[in-house]
């Protein structure tokens, strides 16, 4: 039976709190797993503090330096010119002890990554996946990024890591870092348009050097819904597997992949991006999924628990039990997610293209050299 680890405790969730964007997501989606029972059928794991040294593994000493200084800072009126250097403003201002709060995040996906390094199938971390953070800047509510160093950390036991971004935005961050590399091939689902944060992402960005056809962009327009969206991600996902044969894998589940996300786009529900996850699922290889971007909170928790529930392969009432923030999911107090009546933007052919240049890339760079 494969062992599944759950990554989570309160002062995890307290710590989430510093992030104003989110609120308290965390705590939500823990409460509506447990309230499903589903924790029974996996190992919770109460998650370390990540060290200077995780952190020294991505982020630059002086970005780290940074937040080290500004940790003990209660009240800051001024965004100085360093701290906009360090991206540490507009989207991702200054939080009250940030440097704990970085230590807490990379700590909780590191938690999940030692659990496969020492055998589990698969750990889950809900409160991990800030894929936009580069080595010397924060960006897009993402102050450190976990997911990069979780990939470091794989990389000392597994040769091969694929990394897929299911969140909305382009996984920018975790792109960039490994963008020069064979062994980490970072594949990212995203919606593309002009002025559309992070504005990366096209289908042509495949990497450089030697990690050229090793960065894979699987872009699409706004309104998507799952009938275009689950062919397309099964298509490319595939093509990637096959050519890349990857030996652990890293999922981002951004939540603001649904319908409904204030910051998001899509016309997607949770049955779609569950039919991606069961693809992936079925590759039998270690598995770390992790969280992300999701500003609709109570979507959001829908959503990564019906995940928990099919990782967990368990089923589950379409009615939400009972929870402390039962109140907040009327009107209807049910799983459901309603799609849009708007026009997908998208069309068949536009997204065959697109995979078609995918495969062609991957044949080209990656099955060849096998």
């Amino acid at each position: 039976m494969k062992e599944v680890i759950y990554i989570t405790d309160k002062i995890l969730q307290k710590e989430m709190l510093k992030l104003g964007a989110i609120g308290n997501r965390s705590a939500v989606v823990d409460e509506l797993v447990r309230s499903y029972d589903l924790l029974q059928f996996c190992k919770v794991i109460s998650p370390k503090r990540g060290t200077l040294e995780d952190l020294l593994s991505f982020h630059s000493s002086d970005y780290v330096e940074c937040l080290k200084r500004y940790n003990n800072e209660d009240d800051i009126e001024e965004v100085t010119d360093e701290l906009q250097e360090f991206g540490l403003a507009y989207d991702c201002p200054m939080i009250e002890k940030v440097y704990d709060f970085v230590s807490s995040v990379v700590g909780s996906t590191l938690s999940a990554v030692d659990a496969i390094l020492e055998g589990a199938s698969i750990a889950i971390n809900w409160h991990g996946g800030w894929h936009h953070a580069q080595r010397d800047k924060a960006a897009g509510f993402c102050y450190v990024n976990d997911i990069v160093i979780g990939i470091h950390k794989l990389r000392t036991k597994f040769q091969k890591v694929l990394y897929l971004d299911l969140d909305v935005h382009h996984g920018d961050g975790v792109e960039d870092a490994f963008s020069f590399s064979k062994y980490v091939m970072t594949v990212s689902f995203h919606q593309h348009e002009p002025g559309y944060f992070p504005g990366t992402g096209s289908a042509s960005n495949i990497g450089f050097g030697a990690g050229k056809g090793y960065t894979v962009n699987a872009p699409y327009s706004r309104d998507i819904t799952g009938q275009m969206f689950v062919p397309y991600f099964q298509s490319v996902a595939t093509a990637v597997y096959d050519a890349f044969e990857p030996d652990v894998c890293i999922v981002q589940c951004g939540g603001d992949v649904m319908v409904g996300d204030p910051l998001g786009g899509t016309n997607l529900i949770p049955e779609d991006c569950m039919k991606c996850v069961e693809l992936v699922l079925s590759w039998n290889i270690p598995i770390v999924f992790l969280g992300g971007g999701g500003y609709n909170v109570i979507n959001t928790a829908k959503y990564w628990t019906q995940l928990t529930a099919l990782i967990l392969g368990q089923s589950f009432s379409n009615d939400i039990p009972e929870n402390p923030f039962f109140p907040d999911f009327r009107p209807d107090f049910t799983l459901d997610i309603y799609r849009n009546n708007i026009r997908d933007r998208n069309t068949t052919n536009g997204l065959l293209k697109n995979a078609l240049f995918i495969k062609e890339n991957l044949e080209l760079y990656v099955a060849s050299t096998k």
